[in-house]
């Protein structure tokens, strides 16, 4: 008598369920999308959306649903789509699994009825979120009565009562990025117009893996402009659902080229966490899946990259040549404004001196703090010996280098990169550095004419300044405009 045995029956709020719909559907247009992923679910050749300022209805030609299928529709967390995972009619896998769509519904509208024709039977059922809340009862009732010979099988849901406006543009972005357009036999329609899948014009390059889970299929598109989408990364699917976008992490590590990602895989054996919006991370079927597609993503970002480099090397080679060609022209037009030798060499010379004598002076200082010591002529020639002698720092590889020869004299002009915040062009000796991340040369870059302009200035202010050791700014200014005139007119 002790010992029997009694249960606890346990009951979900409906409040809470209604939240909880609510909550994983926030953006109330996800309904939609459930309910034409229900239509594909039931074999549906064609779905129609149609949206009106009071209410929006989904109809579709599918296999429809007699009592036992509304009640199945009803039931959260439905066993029948993972039983039955694949559509009698066509073979499809079907999408829909969890089953509070409905009630995330009514975050949107306060009822919706439910009208399904099978088996020459109308059947239907009104989900009015007031009446439903009334009482502690689960039922809801449903009609039923015999179908005429014109009427086809499908199912048709309304929602009214709407407590939010859907914008038709809103509509249609959704259901391309969320529903399978491209699946055969199944067109979806909003107001009339046909909805098809975005196609994004680039050079695609095809993802195909067999896994002891399952396939991975799909693409990865090089747009050929990033301004042709508005989303970039690789949508991840689940049986042609859109689950979340992804660059597998790899935006941590490449920046070019990201934007001009797209493209969509699909995985039908991954799990997906119950909002829909996310795979769960920590399964042996998603660290697969991650592996396979980032290697394949990395590998396409990699040649993104070479032929970037390539590309951006072709680039500055042909302007450079462009710009030191009329620079010839210009200095050919102006002998007297050509560098000496002979200048270029006593420039160098000083320039050895001036740092010695500055590491003279230091270590003068020095001696005269501690010992007090005279310095000698010697001690000078020994410490000016020492400082030529200090390994200078030496400047970055160029990334492309040119040289022009004018009377007995050769000039060498490199790009190379030295820092956002150094000079726009340091000369050594007859060789010019042009900065490439000065942020002049980054703005024009893409600007041919102003690019061209922007080496011309700078070679020639170079130049200018090798021709003679002091030099007012009003000569500089002048002999560099007259270069300049010539370079750019001739």
């Amino acid at each position: 008598m002790f010992n029997k045995q009694k249960t606890i029956k346990v009951s979900v709020d409906k409040s809470h369920l209604l939240t909880l719909g609510e909550r994983m559907y926030v953006e109330s247009i996800e309904l939609i999308r459930e309910l034409v992923n229900n239509a594909y679910d039931a074999d549906a050749t064609e779905v129609r959306v149609i949206l009106n300022a009071d209410k929006v209805l989904i109809e579709d030609n599918g296999s429809g649903m007699n009592e036992k299928g509304l009640g199945q529709f009803f039931t959260v967390g439905s066993e029948e789509k993972r039983v039955n995972s694949v559509s009698p009619r066509f073979g499809r896998k079907r999408i829909g699994q969890f089953g509070i769509g409905k009630f995330a519904a009514l975050a949107a509208a306060e009822c919706f009825s439910v009208e399904s024709n099978r088996g020459g039977y109308v059947y239907s059922v009104v989900f009015d979120r007031n009446e439903w809340q009334k009482n502690d009862e689960w039922e809801l009732p449903i009609k039923k009565y015999a179908s005429s010979p014109l009427e086809k099988e499908g199912t048709t849901v309304t929602l009214s009562k709407l407590k939010k406006a859907f914008s038709f543009a809103d509509v249609e972005r959704f259901l391309k990025e969320s529903v399978p357009l491209r699946a055969k036999k199944f067109s979806v329609f909003l107001n009339n117009k046909k909805i098809t899948a975005r196609y994004i014009p680039g050079r695609r390059v095809p993802i195909l893996h067999k896994t002891l889970y399952g396939a991975i299929e799909g693409e990865i598109v090089i747009a050929l402009r990033s301004s042709s989408f508005d989303k970039h990364g690789i949508e991840c699917r689940v049986r042609q659902a859109l689950v979340r976008r992804e660059f597998f992490d790899l935006e941590k590590i490449y920046h070019a080229g990201l934007n001009r990602i797209a493209g969509e895989v699909n995985a039908d054996f991954l799990q997906v966490v119950s909002g829909r919006d996310d795979f769960i991370r920590d399964s042996a079927e998603f660290k697969i899946f991650y592996q396979l597609v980032r290697a394949d993503l990395e590998k396409v970002l990699k040649d993104l990259k070479h032929d970037g480099d390539a590309k951006h090397l072709k680039k500055i080679n042909t302007e450079l040549k462009d710009a030191l060609s009329k620079i010839r022209v210009a200095m050919e037009l102006h002998p007297e404004l050509t560098p000496s030798g002979r200048t270029i060499a006593v420039r160098k010379k000083l320039s050895r001196e001036l740092t010695a004598g500055a590491l003279v002076a230091a270590d003068e200082n020095l001696k005269n703090e501690k010992t007090k010591i005279e310095d000698t002529e010697e001690s000078k020639k020994q410490a000016r010996q020492k400082s030529t002698e200090q390994p200078k720092q030496p400047m970055p590889q160029p990334e492309v280098i040119k040289r022009i020869r004018l009377q007995k004299l050769g000039i060498s002009v490199a790009i190379v990169s030295l820092g956002a915040e150094a000079q726009e062009a340091v000369t050594e000796d007859n060789l010019i550095y042009v900065n490439s991340d000065h942020p002049i040369y980054k703005k024009l870059y893409n600007k041919k004419e102003q690019f061209e302009l922007h080496l011309l200035r700078l070679i020639s202010q170079e130049i200018i300044l090798m021709k003679k050791l002091r030099i007012t700014a009003k000569e500089a200014f002048e002999w560099q405009s007259t270069l300049l005139k010539d370079a750019i007119c001739r």
